[in-house]
């Protein structure tokens, strides 16, 4: 759904001057994802036996190294080669090298560290409770349910945007995304401008002049029927394949550093979620986000302060940085194949953004929960600025890690497999002796995860309610239409749960199916900016260029799974210990690194993965203003469609006065029929 999706995707299976590992058992034409998956299948296995083991475990470890909290996220993001029947490796072989490449001490979660995660849990559960049986204002109805009777305050709102926005794979994809190859995506802050000017002067105006439920509402309205269900389709899809990664990866980690039971923690964390999303509807979430956010917080800004005063100080971050070349602001490359530049992370992270966030049902939805305009343009402006602060921290502690490992890399020495599991190891290295910071850390992801989750259940719910089932049941009440949504959170919730369970098994199918949201981000804004913009817009056209967009931007990024992985920059272990450097010269001797012949994939593959959503948005573009034009072109029936520059006065003022005198007759004929009730019941 975001782009640190692939942030983490791409830096989780890269080699740089250190090859995996896990090649020495296969030829150059592996496939890491089978061995991956088997990894991450026998991992969970035994983390049964660990709870039991763990004390005996911590006694005799005298090492005083911490242990590596394996976040395996590589279901996520495995390396897509060519699958080879040879290259399958036996249990044993893998375990093999798990060992080889683990610490032996334990660092397990003390009774401090449970206190903070289940205060957590019990205070997300308290407060659905409270809104959905203690409030006075009840959930039963549509514009309750989903929009929180537009009676939001716009910190909370704005608090619970930035929530949903940042999940826990951001967390973990940003930090290493800094160690690994620079400062470059810092640069996130001039797109993240830019996208607020824009929902402020295009988006929000059109959809809070038109007060639709459902985004996908304006392209029924714009366009038609069929429009509006095939991107409602594609929305829920989406939703239903992002959101187990996003509960997998802090469970996965949650259980190695407790010890617990994936398949235990992951199931109560599902369901708690569940209930206070059915519930309390959009205040329990829009406040369980806001408690989710304030965790989040106090987990980053914990880490920073620790690491500061562990590396001696905040400007030794910043001269460890620059003498490891991290420091990367203005690469000024107008290549589009360059991995990350200046103008790949402005231009790409621009559509991208807007995609996620003006033209998105969960945002849109929050953005209309709020009592005017004017609030919700305020609401805009706090979550912009608590965007870049949350991102912004998670860019510093990339840099602090950094610092702390600049002359003796733990990915170098092999004390973590992937380079995602950099932050989980930093903490539980640095952060171990300080009773309850890894719970606060855990915590913080989880609060991420959970409140992605909460808010995808509550948008998804609406959306479907609204596109497929209202229809169907135009007659039915506020109360009926307000448990149908509660039975979608639920079946959903348990849908998801139960994906979470194949996602840990999945490999290459799980990534082609995380990558399809990229695929169809440009698409969707060029659907609803094309129609915002432009009166000539048809909807054959934008079938077309749907179609047609959403297949090129597809058959790139497949193809640019052919490409070699770019290496990471320099990593040092001259630091390190002597024995430390000679196991590592040892495993690095017996190598067999892997060649990819890069001359023989075609250019366009070769594409920066930033800019996926600007070729799919441009396409788009291209194609439907054609075929509209060749069909005769479009017109509009209603001003309020279009974005205010494209607006005319004369034609809006019209309609608004039409409008007025329309809805006083819909609220005399409302209001009669609410009279004739009593008298009706009499005569029975």
């Amino acid at each position: 759904m975001d782009e640190e999706t692939i942030l983490l995707e791409d830096s989780s299976v890269e080699l740089a001057g250190v090859s995996n590992i896990e090649s020495t058992a296969a030829p150059s034409t592996f496939s890491s994802v089978t061995i991956v998956t088997q990894i991450i299948a026998e991992t969970t296995k035994l983390l049964i036996d660990s709870t039991t083991q763990s004390t005996s475990t911590i006694v005799s470890s005298t090492t005083g190294t911490p242990s590596t909290v394996a976040m395996e996220t590589s279901t996520i993001t495995p390396e897509t080669t060519v699958t080879d029947t040879a290259s399958f490796t036996t249990t044993e072989s893998i375990l093999a090298t798990s060992t080889m490449s683990s610490i032996t001490e334990a660092l397990l979660f003390s009774w401090f560290d449970y206190t903070i995660f289940a205060l957590l849990l019990l205070l997300s559960t308290f407060i659905g409770v409270y809104f959905g049986f203690l409030s006075k204002i009840k959930q039963n109805n549509k514009k309750e349910y989903l929009l929180g009777g537009k009676t939001m305050n716009k910190f909370p709102v704005s608090a619970s945007l930035i929530a949903s926005h940042v999940s826990g794979i951001t967390m973990l994809g940003v930090p290493s995304e800094m160690y690994s190859h620079g400062t470059q995506y810092w640069m996130f802050i001039i797109p993240a401008f830019t996208v607020a000017l824009l929902m402020k002067t295009i988006y929000l105006p059109v959809f809070y002049d038109l007060q639709v439920t459902s985004a996908f509402t304006y392209l029924e309205l714009r366009f038609d029927k069929f429009v509006r269900s095939a991107a409602s389709l594609v929305y829920a899809l989406q939703c239903i394949i992002y959101i187990p990664i996003v509960i997998y990866v802090p469970a996965l980690a949650f259980s190695q550093v407790t010890g617990v039971n994936l398949h235990v923690i992951t199931p109560i964390i599902c369901v708690i979620c569940i209930f206070y999303t059915t519930v309390g509807g959009l205040r329990a979430v829009v406040w369980t986000d806001t408690l989710q956010f304030v965790l989040m917080i106090g987990a980053c800004i914990a880490v920073i302060v620790l690491g500061i005063s562990s590396v001696g100080g905040f400007m030794e971050v910043w001269e460890a940085a620059d003498r490891g070349k991290r420091l990367i602001f203005f690469n000024m490359d107008p290549n589009p194949f360059v991995r990350t530049s200046f103008w790949t992370v402005c231009l790409g992270l621009t559509t991208l953004w807007v995609s996620n966030l003006a033209v998105n049902q969960g945002c849109v939805q929050r953005f209309l929960a709020v009592p005017d305009l004017r609030v919700a343009k305020n609401s805009l402006i706090i979550f912009t600025a608590g965007l870049i602060f949350v991102k912004s921290c998670s860019c510093f502690i990339g840099l602090l890690i950094y610092a702390k490992y600049e002359s003796c890399d733990p990915y170098s020495t092999h004390k973590i497999t992937k380079i995602d599991q950099i932050l989980p190891y930093y903490i539980m290295d640095v952060g171990s002796k300080i009773p309850g910071l890894p719970g606060l850390f855990v915590s913080g992801i989880f609060s991420a995860a959970l409140s992605t989750m909460s808010s995808v259940l509550n948008t998804l719910a609406g959306t479907i309610y609204e596109d497929f089932i209202h229809h169907r049941m135009p007659n039915a009440s506020e109360k009926k239409a307000s448990n149908i949504m509660k039975m979608l959170v639920v079946v959903l919730g348990f849908l998801v749960l139960g994906l979470v369970f194949v996602a840990e098994r999945m490999g290459q199918v799980m990534h082609i199916a995380i990558s399809s949201s990229g695929v169809t981000s440009g698409t969707m804004l060029g659907m609803f900016t094309a129609g915002m913009i432009s009166r000539r817009m048809n909807t054959k056209g934008i079938i077309s260029a749907a179609v047609v967009s959403m297949v090129l931007t597809g058959t790139i990024m497949t193809g640019a799974q052919l490409n070699p992985k770019p290496p990471m920059l320099p990593l040092r272990t001259d630091g390190c210990d002597a024995g430390v450097i000679a196991n590592v010269t040892s495993i690095l001797s017996s190598s067999v690194p892997e060649t990819v012949e890069a001359d023989t994939i075609p250019l366009i593959f070769k594409l920066s993965f930033m800019h996926y959503s600007l070729l799919g948005l441009i396409s788009f573009f291209v194609v439907a203003f054609v075929v509209s034009e060749l069909t005769g072109g479009g017109d509009i029936s209603d001003e309020r469609l279009l974005a205010p520059f494209r607006r005319s006065p004369e034609k809006l003022e019209k309609e608004m006065t039409l409008l007025k005198h329309n809805i006083k007759y819909e609220e005399i004929d409302m209001a009669l029929k609410e009279l004739q009730k009593p008298s009706d019941l009499e005569k029975k």
